[in-house]
């Protein structure tokens, strides 16, 4: 790029195209050291509910070409499989969808699945300071050059008010219904998620920007589909597969604590220890290792960390990671067949899970716990689980916070964790209003 850009920067010079998509990170953490910036998709695919098989359009997204040699050449350029060519959702209603005994409320003509394909993207790598426009060929290129040339914009105003969850009496008799499940041995775990609601009033960039600020995360997510925006700041890695490698990873999230703002090595040792936690993380693992055994060369999968302690704004995570190496005939579809909706965010066994959460929780989650991110120029996948996610239309904001209940669960415990998830909402809403 002829100035320097960072990906801020990039997203507002672009703010005004359809489209928009911004990929952030973090670049501290593993898997934050690329950020990408799109819009002006030149193609759309989105399935809407009632689907009979929302996946399988991924089949179409299979095989794309790697970049071509030019922009490959580019010393320091990102990899093919780390560069976007579709970039969007999977919403967890996805695995409802096809589904005949599930009642719509209010999902239908909803999109379950949007994905949109970009020509070129500026790619930022986040470590080396380095910045470059990769594409399909160079005329989207020196398009997508030419937009991000234009001269800065500030970012618009924007408001949060009346900021309500769901009544906690709701969410308390739903975790008793779960405990009650438990103690029947009809599930081991399930993971209840809490509503949020608000008004918004201008930009849900401006949101998304606040929302940055309250909350570091290697998994930023911004996606404008047309008809709403996706706003994240999500730290689980849900999937990466490395078409080429055939090497597919999991990094599940389960296990939660309160962090201060000063260092305290003593608490993350506390969450390590807390057989509750530790518990609850065991049994999701199990669960993804399962999952990705659908799809992988026989005893290819392996633990490689277990029980890792991760720091994030206000909050202590429990972290393990999964892998395995794909079968040579697996696809697209076939890994989020195998894996779709995350365990870490539904519970063991998952069908029995799923069925308790669409009983028990008052509305449709959306694409909430369902998958953001891309498919790569390789033709591989890269998925966070849409956790810490803002769906913002027609000026109101939908987010939703959640946890493991399982047989040692406190309600009251559970309750308090759902509201230490949102406060980035609300720390979000107080730095909109600084900036009056």
């Amino acid at each position: 790029m002829p100035e320097p850009l960072d990906p801020r920067q990039a997203a507002l010079r672009l703010a005004d195209d359809e489209g928009l998509c911004w990929l952030d990170g973090e670049p501290a953490h593993r898997d934050g050291r690329f950020a990408f910036v799109a819009s002006c998709p030149v193609e759309r695919v989105r399935v809407c509910w009632p689907a009979r098989d929302p996946l399988a359009v991924l089949a179409e997204l299979d095989a794309q070409s790697e970049l071509d040699d030019a922009p490959c050449a580019l010393a320091g350029a990102p990899p093919p499989s780390c560069v976007p060519r579709y970039a969007g959702y999977i919403a967890y209603d996805a695995c409802l969808a096809d589904r005949h005994d599930i009642a719509p409320r209010g999902r239908t003509g909803k999109p379950v699945l949007d994905f949109a394909r970009y020509d070129a993207v500026a790619a930022f790598d986040l470590r080396a300071g380095r910045a470059f426009v990769l594409g399909d060929d160079r005329a989207g290129c020196e398009r997508l050059l030419a937009r991000l040339m234009r001269a800065p914009s500030s970012l618009p105003p924007a408001r949060l008010h009346a900021p309500t969850f769901r009544p906690a009496s709701e969410h308390l008799a739903a975790i008793e219904r779960v405990l009650e499940h438990i103690a029947a041995g009809d599930v081991y775990q399930v993971n209840l998620a809490r509503e949020l609601r608000a008004e918004l009033t201008g930009s849900a960039l401006a949101l998304f920007d606040a929302l940055r600020e309250a909350s570091p995360v290697p998994l930023g997510f911004f996606y404008d589909d047309g008809d709403r925006v996706i706003a994240a700041r999500t730290m689980e890695r849900f999937l990466h597969w490395d078409r080429g490698t055939r090497a597919l990873l999991t990094r599940p999230i389960k296990g939660t604590l309160a962090r201060p703002e000063a260092p305290d090595a003593r608490l993350a040792g506390q969450l390590a220890a807390d057989e509750k936690e530790r518990a609850e993380h065991a049994m999701i693992v199990d669960l993804m290792r399962n999952d990705l055994s659908r799809v992988a060369e026989l005893g290819s999968v392996r633990l490689d960390g277990l029980f890792e302690v991760e720091p994030f704004a206000r909050l202590f995570h429990l972290v393990s990671t999964v892998r395995c190496t794909t079968r040579e005939e697996v696809g697209l579809a076939d890994v989020l067949r195998a894996t779709f909706p995350p365990g870490s965010v539904t519970g063991a066994p998952k069908l029995a899970a799923v069925a308790l959460i669409e009983a028990l929780e008052a509305v449709p989650r959306d694409v909430y716990t369902g998958a953001l991110g891309f498919v790569d120029r390789g033709g591989g996948l890269s998925l966070a689980v849409a956790i810490r996610t803002a769906i913002v239309a027609r000026g109101e904001v939908r987010y939703f916070a959640g946890g493991g209940i399982v047989e040692a669960s406190q309600p009251e415990r559970e309750l308090r964790e759902t509201e230490l998830k949102t406060q980035v909402v609300l720390d979000a809403a107080a730095l909109l209003d600084g900036a009056r």
